[in-house]
């Protein structure tokens, strides 16, 4: 797989990848709660949020971006692998790659929610060295702290 920053022509195949992981996780999607990718050109400018694409061949097959927060923390968003690409590893590569990415860009932290009733995904973060902070009705958050 290789990750690149997300071109204008890709952002419709991207925000396809995001979309297809909520329709198989909620069995509908509900395009008022993702406002974000409408136009993820517009939202992730490559100046303070930034989209990234996992590639096979011409194939995005993996997504993930960081958006900041505050000067030293970002936040990870949009992690989706299409579902025959997954438990290969290719979660992991793009998480260390945000990771590097929001270290270059001056982060000593991370942070993340997800929805509570995916304990898969739960788990992934738990076992990528996120710690478990707190939840509300809804969501789980998770924080990581990135070593000098």
């Amino acid at each position: 797989m290789i990750i690149t920053p997300i071109e204008k022509h890709q952002c419709e195949q991207a925000k396809n990848v995001v979309l297809s992981g909520f329709l198989e996780r909620f069995g509908f999607i509900d395009h008022t709660l993702n406002p974000d990718i409408h136009d993820i050109s517009v939202e992730y400018d490559g100046t303070e949020h930034h989209f990234f694409v996992g590639k096979e061949g011409d194939n995005i097959i993996c997504t993930g971006a960081i958006r900041k927060e505050s000067d030293d923390t970002y936040q990870i968003v949009r992690m989706s692998v299409r579902s025959p690409y997954r438990k290969c590893g290719l979660g992991r590569i793009m998480v260390r790659f945000l990771e590097e990415k929001a270290h270059s860009l001056g982060a000593r932290y991370l942070i993340l929610e997800t929805n509570k009733q995916w304990s898969d995904a739960i788990r992934f973060h738990q076992n990528n060295g996120y710690i478990y902070k707190e939840e509300d009705e809804v969501s789980c958050y998770f924080e990581k702290e990135i070593p000098l």
